[in-house]
């Protein structure tokens, strides 16, 4: 896979794991799935001090430190923390909604987080974190979206880029850009060294964006409409969500083009098949909304996902054929990238239409698993390549003396069922160990406060 160095994210990177507790904790006799390869180091000890892992050795040959912390990892197996690469985290209206999101990562063990929801204070909390001021997972902020209100203009698109990186910004989130703000905004980009991801606008189109070295390509955005060869495009017809309108008449003759396409630009694309696939699901929203782990999420949250599916239901272009075609087509899709060595990180784009943030990368996992990826495959795309998207591979996503302290102890290997990712023993973000019953007990708090609402 391709590497990109995005040197806007250097800010999240450089603190991953500053802030973090002093104490001296060891993992004692656990297995340890290190994610550099397919493997498990049985019966290895592994040390943490300051939020940053300092020794990776067989149990009998490890030394702990006086007042070392034991955990221990006896018929455990101890996985580096997971990435969110499409993550949203809400905005300051509701203070308390958006700290239940941040532990509602963590308690999943997802212990960083691309954040695309684009706010003004993101800077800032993504800062907080990283200080310990509050429990979360790494942040790496996008900006607001961006648009024809504050980039309709290639001198307005020149500025917002600009004044994004002042702000703070780690990453620019692209939204609905014209033909002649697009390559504004992206030459601006690579001047100054802010990487652009998200959406495609129709007017750039797949090869547009590709052309401009577009960081990562979100939800597989423009694909269909690139498998659908120009004299089968209808005239003035909009191609619906995601492709669905024309879902009909792909060419997958020119599947083999795109993914040689997207290899030789190295642009990274995080999926989130969730997104489309639980608005395609024949099961009704009502039904949806009665799993366990909604029992977390705000009344009015969940409202709005079943009006949304209701309403997607009800559209030309989002009837049974169409969506089945839609899913099966971006399975095929992430399976001819990642066979192709395309790069691709994990993704579930929560919380947005019945994701619950955390739990929904347990289901992203097992959607990229039925598109063909091992277990390992799958972890991976959370793990270490999550660091070589940000350009910093020796940071995370791997377990190795350095590295940040940012794993899951679980009581079954992951790789031989990403199911038993979510029996967990405990998470530690940065250094700080948080066990099961702690965690519970938050989930606990944030049931009972959304039940509350």
């Amino acid at each position: 896979m391709t590497s990109l160095a995005l040197a806007g994210s250097a800010s999240a990177a450089a603190t991953q794991a500053s802030g973090a507790p002093s104490e001296t904790i060891a993992f004692v006799g656990v297995n340890v799935v290190p994610m550099d390869s397919e493997r498990v180091l049985e019966d290895y000890t592994v040390i943490v001090r300051e939020g940053r892992i300092i020794a990776v050795a067989p149990r009998r040959t490890a030394e702990l430190p006086d007042g070392t912390r034991r955990i221990d990892g006896t018929g455990r197996w101890l996985l580096p923390g997971l990435a969110e690469m499409h993550g949203h985290v809400p905005g300051p209206r509701d203070p308390d909604y958006a700290e239940n999101v941040l532990f509602l990562y963590v308690a999943n063990g997802v212990t960083t987080v691309r954040n695309m929801a684009g706010h003004p204070s993101h800077p800032a909390l993504r800062d907080r974190i990283a200080r310990g001021d509050l429990i979360g997972p790494t942040l790496h902020v996008a900006s607001p979206w961006l648009g024809p209100d504050v980039a309709g203009t290639p001198e307005g698109a020149r500025a917002a880029v600009r004044h994004h990186r002042a702000a703070g910004f780690d990453l620019l989130k692209i939204g609905s850009l014209t033909r002649d703000a697009y390559p504004a905004m992206a030459e601006t980009a690579h001047e100054i060294g802010m990487p652009f991801g998200g959406h495609i606008p129709a007017d750039v189109g797949l090869v547009g964006a590709l052309d401009a070295r577009q960081s990562s390509i979100d939800h597989l955005d423009r694909y269909v409409e690139y498998l659908v060869p120009e004299d089968r495009r209808p005239d003035g017809e909009d191609s619906g969500f995601f492709g669905s309108r024309w879902i009909h008449l792909v060419d997958e003759g020119r599947l083999e083009e795109a993914v040689a396409r997207t290899l030789a630009a190295g642009t990274w694309n995080v999926p989130t098949l969730s997104l489309v696939e639980h608005l395609a699901s024949p099961e009704s929203g009502d039904a949806m909304i009665r799993r366990p782990e909604m029992r977390y999420m705000p009344r009015r949250v969940l409202d709005g996902w079943v009006r949304a599916k209701q309403e997607f239901s009800a559209r030309e272009d989002f009837q049974p054929d169409a969506t089945r075609a839609l899913v099966e087509l971006r399975r095929r899709l992430v399976r001819a990238l990642h066979s192709a060595g395309a790069p691709i990180a994990l993704g579930s784009d929560a919380p947005q239409f019945f994701n619950v943030p955390g739990f929904s990368i347990h289901h992203e996992m097992r959607m990229m698993a039925a598109a063909g990826l091992s277990p390992f495959e799958v972890l991976a795309t959370g793990t270490r390549d999550a660091a070589r998207y940000f350009g910093t591979p020796d940071a995370f996503g791997t377990i190795a003396p350095g590295r940040s302290a940012d794993m899951i102890l679980l009581e079954a290997n992951p790789l031989e069922d990403l199911a038993n990712v979510e029996r967990r023993a405990g998470v530690m973000v940065r250094g700080r160990w948080l066990p099961e019953e702690e965690i519970q007990a938050g989930l606990e708090r944030i049931a009972a406060q959304a039940a509350g609402e």
